[in-house]
């Protein structure tokens, strides 16, 4: 199999816009497949305008849409052999489970034979089975989402397109129901395209994450690289918690990139550097890798400080150091490592030239 036959989604300079206002301006994206992609960004940044367009819900102004190698522009969202789970499941309320997961394969004119075979296969895939009889207002919140991603998978679609799925369950619900789709995907190996602006949920479920900003994709990747090495301050602070730090000069010195941070402290950055060192305005350090030194440590990365604030949030505390009268830098800490830290306290972090992160402002 080429590689082109092995992509099912490929977005070739796609923009839409309306009158003056560009939502999604000239993106390129491919999806293999059997990948689960999640298209993730804050409200406004076009990563729901642009499943509306895989869908064939909303029209590109100038690009192609491509699924499986054939260019979808013009063709109606019922010709396109895909999936849909939205945020509300959209299921009839007047139907049983088996009569709303039935419906895609009775549009699709199967065969009675064949409609319930689909409905049994597709209600033990999302462990349904034995709910066939109940309505919607007799099933739980996850009940109702799984009975909805039964629906679209009935049919056996090329694709799945899911647009924020999870967003009306409660937060364990929705945390349990993130592994379950996961599986259910892994199972399937059927392509997802997931549309969500939680980062966790992203982060938890993917095989690749793209993330959006301002109707273009900003980066993506594999969760842990994106994670591990932000391109930009924008994606650094979206996606986990950072320190985004302003870096008054840089300098390269014996093989070393030492950025100089606003109020005096330096730092040693030994992480990928993707901009010219005189185009580095920040630097992102991830509180988890800041760590409490010693007080009689010396070695690289060492900033002393003032604690100004403390919150225990139980297996760590998040602890605030001010290093200087303009930089302050957030800590996760064991809280095991704190005896007899309080705020006040002089402390000393120490942060490993690996975890500093050098970034164009």
């Amino acid at each position: 199999m080429s590689s082109a036959d092995n992509v099912d989604i490929q977005l070739v300079d796609v923009t839409k816009g309306y009158g003056n206002h560009l939502v999604v301006g000239g993106i390129n994206l491919v999806v293999p497949r059997g990948e689960f992609v999640s298209i993730l960004g804050p409200s406004g940044c076009g990563k729901t305008t642009t499943l509306n367009m895989i869908a064939g819900f909303h029209e590109p102004n100038s690009g192609e849409i491509r699924i499986r190698g054939k260019n979808q522009v013009g063709v109606p969202p019922e010709k396109r052999n895909i999936g849909l789970v939205f945020q509300n499941y959209a299921l009839f309320p007047h139907m049983t489970v088996a009569e709303n997961v039935a419906f895609g394969l009775k549009m699709k004119r199967k065969s009675a034979v064949e409609i319930e075979e689909g409905v049994r296969r597709a209600l033990k895939s999302v462990h349904l089975e034995g709910y066939e009889t109940r309505y919607p207002k007799e099933l739980s919140g996850g009940q109702q989402q799984r009975t909805a991603l039964a629906r679209a998978i009935a049919p056996q679609p090329s694709v799945l397109l899911l647009d924020e799925p999870l967003s009306n369950l409660d937060l364990k619900l929705r945390e349990a129901m993130r592994i379950e789709l996961k599986e259910i995907q892994q199972q399937l190996g059927m392509t997802f395209v997931y549309v969500t602006h939680d980062q966790e949920e992203a982060m938890a479920m993917s095989d690749r994450v793209v993330v959006m900003s301002g109707g273009v994709i900003a980066q993506e990747g594999r969760p842990v690289d994106i994670y591990q090495n932000p391109v930009s301050a924008f994606v650094a602070d979206f996606i986990g918690k950072s320190n985004l730090l302003s870096v008054t000069k840089t300098e390269n010195r014996d093989g070393k990139l030492r950025l100089a941070l606003k109020g005096g402290p330096t730092l040693i950055a030994d992480a990928p550097q993707t901009a010219p060192a005189d185009s580095i305005a920040l630097c992102c350090i991830r509180p988890e890798n800041v760590q409490l030194a010693e007080p009689d440590e010396s070695r690289e990365n060492l900033l002393a400080g003032r604690v100004d604030k403390m919150v225990n949030l139980g297996a760590h505390v998040d602890v605030w150091v001010d290093v200087s009268s303009d930089c302050t830098v957030k800590a996760q800490i064991p809280v095991r490592r704190l005896e007899g830290v309080t705020v006040g306290s002089e402390v000393k972090l120490r942060i490993e030239p690996k975890a500093v992160q050098p970034l164009v402002g």
